[in-house]
């Protein structure tokens, strides 16, 4: 595989790489993965012979997490990295070799998306996860939350703004965007599904597709309720645990009404969930035009969510 890196590292590199302590977060990280099943999934993005020596994939795509965990711009992680020790050493960067540039950062993750890599990188962290004990699969959490597109949608007249995102209304309130759908596992935390909708697709079309299969129980909330849909979980020998819905002419009963409230503490998991992503990774809002590209843009925060969550789980943190 051709990349700039040079491979050889001096006696200040090190020396460097010394003075970062065993508990620093990037070391943990690395140390618990086994990078090769990622790296090789990604060496087809660039052609072994045609066209300039790329940096490594693998360690572009590192970059994009570093991207994540740390809130930066393409032009910041660029900056970041050429400052910053601890992101040199994660990506396995010598003093002599050259930093990826913005530009480069763009396009790989361009690359990333039209290659549809997101969920098979996604997959291949479960397997590591589930092979180190880590995914109980006691029980499966599914929700969906509304994103907002990015940029603003336009105004009457204009032609700019997101041609895939949808309109829905939340209450009131319009929201033009997507919708991110996802099931995590109850016991660890853990994210297993996710998939991205316009925002206007109803969530319980989704609700198959986010259940895993392994599981011994499955929680959502009313949107969710349909007679067939529980009769289904419950052939399968699978808890149901969804909210149930009263209707027009068939109130909840007493026992509904206590079983709906063990079922909203249970799925309140998945919540917190939904409020980490968007509040620490940027996932209220879509940085990028398109669903391919905020699809895969999602996988991303999924990926760095679950590695951050398995220093938890471990005790590493």
């Amino acid at each position: 595989m051709l990349g700039k890196q040079s491979g050889q590292k001096g006696f200040g590199d090190l020396e460097a790489t010394g003075r970062l302590s065993a508990g620093h977060f990037l070391r943990k990280v690395d140390g618990q993965i086994d990078w090769r099943g990622f790296e090789k999934l990604m060496e087809p993005l660039y052609h072994p012979t045609q066209g300039r020596p790329s940096h490594p994939p693998l360690m572009m795509f590192k970059a994009l997490l570093l991207q994540q965990w740390y809130s930066l711009s393409d032009p910041g992680l660029e900056e970041a990295i050429s400052d910053r020790l601890s992101f040199q050493r994660f990506l396995g960067l010598s003093f002599a070799d050259p930093v990826p540039d913005e530009t480069r950062i763009c396009r790989f993750r361009n690359k990333l998306a039209e290659a549809n890599l997101g969920e098979r990188l996604f997959a291949l962290l479960e397997e590591q996860l589930q092979a180190q004990g880590l995914i109980v699969r006691r029980g499966t959490l599914v929700d969906a939350t509304l994103i907002k597109a990015q940029p603003h949608p336009p105004r009457r007249g204009e032609s700019s703004g997101d041609p895939e995102a949808d309109w829905t209304r939340r209450g009131k309130d319009g929201h033009f965007g997507y919708k991110a759908h996802l099931s995590v596992d109850e016991s660890s935390g853990l994210i297993r599904r996710l998939a991205l909708t316009g925002a206007n697709f109803p969530e319980s079309y989704k609700f198959e597709e986010m259940v895993i299969g392994d599981e011994a129980a499955v929680f959502a909330d009313s949107a969710y309720t349909k007679g067939a849909r529980k009769a289904a979980l419950r052939a399968q020998g699978v808890f149901c645990g969804i909210i149930s819905r009263p209707w027009r002419c068939r109130p909840l009963s007493g026992p509904q009404k206590k079983r709906n409230k063990f079922f909203a503490r249970v799925r309140r998991a998945v919540e917190r969930v939904i409020g980490t992503l968007k509040c620490r990774y940027g996932l209220a809002r879509c940085r990028y035009l398109g669903l391919r590209r905020n699809h895969n843009h999602l996988w991303l925060k999924g990926i760095c969510y679950n590695l951050k969550k398995m220093l938890v789980l471990q005790g590493a943190t």
